[in-house]
């Protein structure tokens, strides 16, 4: 048996386990996982003893092409994830036309085949009255559905009734449904407290986007899942208190699992004092003894999964919200430096690597139905590799995303965990920071 690829002197990292070994790759597949470098292979990457882990599956990003190229767009945005760490992105549905029917979903692979540096899925959106266009979807490649509990960047909330009637379908094929919990109905109230006080300061989104909105819809989903019986994925978690509900439901049998984002375990109210626009996003930041306790929970496998949320907006859109912060959308990028901050995080001591993997590469390959042809090192599996220096100390700038929109929340801070080499399906694609991969290189993935 030849290979037409071997990455030696690896230690590989499973989310049970941590061995050395070479990782052999033909026809963008695993072959072969050796302890002693015994099989012929054309190339060699020697990775030097540095860990290797599956490349991240980055399940909530908002590339919003086609329709909004301002802000990113399908090369840059998965050159971006290259950078990263990431190997697979799952898109939402958030895009020109809204992804409501099998008809745009099929129109819009098609569109970003030929474009995109990693491999690629989709969310279909879940609209008021699209019901019937669930299972055309799921038959035509959607990894599941993505709906909003509240009114947000264009789309409607989804009430608990029809929420209901969603689950009931999707439960029928399997389908996993991705939840932005808040309450749309605190909100609205909310925000008519500040807008009759005339607020326009920062402080002011923690308290329209506040944690009692989350947490009611937050329950309300983990009711509907357990009445129905569908798998569903709250997203981007910020409270402590919702981590072990949703934990609290799955071990009561419950299909449901929490995700969140890097935000949250490193942002807190004084970030948005003093960065306003530029970390404005919902749910909201919290305090900083939230943060703290996230990352504690972190470390006690509270998340299942670890998501970007990568919504960028050109830096000018976001400026405008210096004065008056709702005069800026809200999102932010963190396509390029999610796998860092959480490698940060463990040698922060907030997690193990092993959890790592298992939160950014098992799990939701498993949620979405991609396991084990991505998020795995095994043989079958396709080559999705990337090679961290774990001792390796970075600073992130501005001047070094690769996403669209050229900056980050986090520009300054000092992180140590670095991606040194990025593979997809046995092709570099990004090596010591230079993203090399041509564009079309990304294939739509297939559900297991």
């Amino acid at each position: 048996m030849d290979a037409e690829l071997v990455v030696s002197n690896c230690q590989i990292v499973t989310p049970s386990n941590t061995y050395n070994g070479n990782i052999y790759i033909k026809d963008e597949k695993i072959i072969a996982i050796t302890e002693n470098k015994d099989i012929s292979a054309k190339e060699e990457i020697d990775a030097a003893n540095n860990y290797v882990l599956p490349g991240m599956v980055d399940e909530h990003v908002h590339m919003m092409d086609p329709g909004f190229t301002d802000r990113e767009d399908w090369e840059q945005g998965t050159k971006a994830a290259a950078r990263g760490g990431i190997t697979t992105v799952i898109d939402h549905h958030r895009s020109d036309p809204l992804v409501y029917t099998s008809s745009i979903l099929e129109e819009k692979t098609e569109y970003i085949t030929g474009k995109a540096v990693v491999d690629f899925g989709q969310l279909g959106g879940l609209d008021l009255d699209n019901l019937d266009d669930l299972k055309p979807m799921w038959d035509s490649g959607a990894l599941g559905f993505k709906g909003f509990m509240c009114e947000l960047h264009g789309v409607p909330d989804i009430s608990e009734g029809k929420l209901r009637n969603i689950m009931l379908e999707a439960v029928k094929f399997g389908a996993t449904v991705m939840l932005h919990c808040e309450s749309d109905s605190i909100l609205k109230e909310s925000k008519k407290i500040i807008d009759r006080d005339n607020r326009t300061d920062r402080m002011c989104i923690s308290e329209w986007r506040n944690p009692e909105s989350e947490f009611v819809a937050t329950m309300d989903a983990i009711n509907l899942a357990e009445l129905t019986g569908c798998r569903v994925l709250v997203a981007h978690v910020s409270q402590p208190r919702l981590l072990k509900e949703i934990q609290s439901a799955r071990l009561r049998g419950v299909n449901i699992f929490a995700e969140s984002c890097p935000q949250y375990f490193y942002l807190d109210h004084s970030h948005l004092e003093n960065l306003g626009p530029y970390v404005k996003f919902t749910p909201a930041i919290r305090s900083s003894e939230t943060k703290d306790e996230m990352r504690v929970l972190l470390g006690k496998e509270m998340v299942d999964t670890i998501g970007t949320d990568h919504c960028p907006f050109p830096k000018e859109l976001k400026d405008a919200g210096i004065s008056n912060i709702h005069d800026a959308p809200f999102g932010i990028p963190g396509i390029d430096t999610t796998v860092r901050l959480m490698l940060n995080a463990v040698n922060d001591g907030c997690l193990n690597l092993n959890q790592l993997v298992k939160m950014c590469c098992e799990n939701p390959s498993r949620i979405f139905n991609l396991f084990p042809k991505k998020g795995a090192i095994q043989v079958g599996s396709d080559a999705d590799l990337i090679i961290v220096d774990l001792d390796a100390n970075e600073t992130i700038k501005d001047e070094d995303i690769v996403s669209k929109c050229k900056w980050s929340p986090f520009n300054n801070l000092k992180i140590k965990g670095s991606v040194l080499r990025t593979i997809v399906r046995g092709q570099t694609v990004m090596k010591e920071g230079v993203v090399s991969a041509p564009k079309g290189w990304g294939k739509p993935v297939q559900r297991a």
